[in-house]
């Protein structure tokens, strides 16, 4: 497959004001099914219990991260990284403000890629009205049509190499640990931050173009 394939996940949340940020992560690669492989190959490692679990940053334990971000930092992969100061607001996890924050990532994304095949997201939302609305507001913020899959990450374990890898920035960001985020910076085509307020000005002006 010679397009791209994008993984995105966060870490930290929305609506926690003891949260003072938020990543997002998207992860590109020509190769998917690569990704896979070496979390299956880590969860062997390991002797992980949960075989069809979820490899998390904020659960797996330190041989894991170690094994994971040493091995993913030899691959070919691409990553992208958003960080929102949240400004100490307690801010609604709803399909808007969470379609804001991929489109603004993802505009990124688009800037690196000539063609981007699928867009996989860690299930943010469990009702289909809410995933339907996400899909078309960020078609509209971006201008285009696209591949978007919302998947349970025990299902689908390529989902995960995002979350580890905003893990490891909400890490270094919180001041808590860096040297796992050092393992991949290379990797890092983009890494911008943004506050909240600076990010629905975003919105504000992109509508007014629109």
């Amino acid at each position: 497959m010679g397009s791209t394939t994008v993984f995105i996940d966060e870490s930290g949340t929305l609506p926690d004001s003891r949260d003072k940020v938020i990543v997002i992560a998207a992860v590109g690669t020509k190769i998917p099914g690569r990704i896979e492989k070496i979390i299956e190959e880590i969860q062997r490692q390991t002797k992980l219990k949960k075989k069809t679990g979820e490899l998390k940053f904020y659960t797996a334990g330190d041989k894991t991260k170690r094994l994971f971000f040493e091995t993913i930092a030899k691959e070919e992969i691409d990553i992208f990284i958003l960080t929102i100061n949240k400004m100490g607001r307690k801010i609604l996890d709803n399909y808007e403000n969470y379609a804001i924050l991929c489109w603004l990532l993802l505009k990124d994304v688009f800037c690196f890629y000539k063609e981007v095949w699928q867009i996989v997201l860690d299930r943010h939302f469990s009702k289909l009205q809410d995933i339907n609305n996400f899909n078309n507001l960020l078609e509209d913020l971006l201008q285009r049509k696209l591949k978007v899959a919302h998947v349970d990450s025990k299902q689908n374990k390529k989902v995960n190499v995002a979350d580890m890898i905003a893990g490891a920035v909400l890490a270094k960001e919180t001041r808590k640990e860096q040297r796992f985020y050092e393992l991949i910076k290379n990797k890092i085509v983009s890494e911008r931050r943004l506050s909240w307020p600076a990010a629905k000005r975003r919105l504000f002006e992109q509508k007014k173009l629109a």
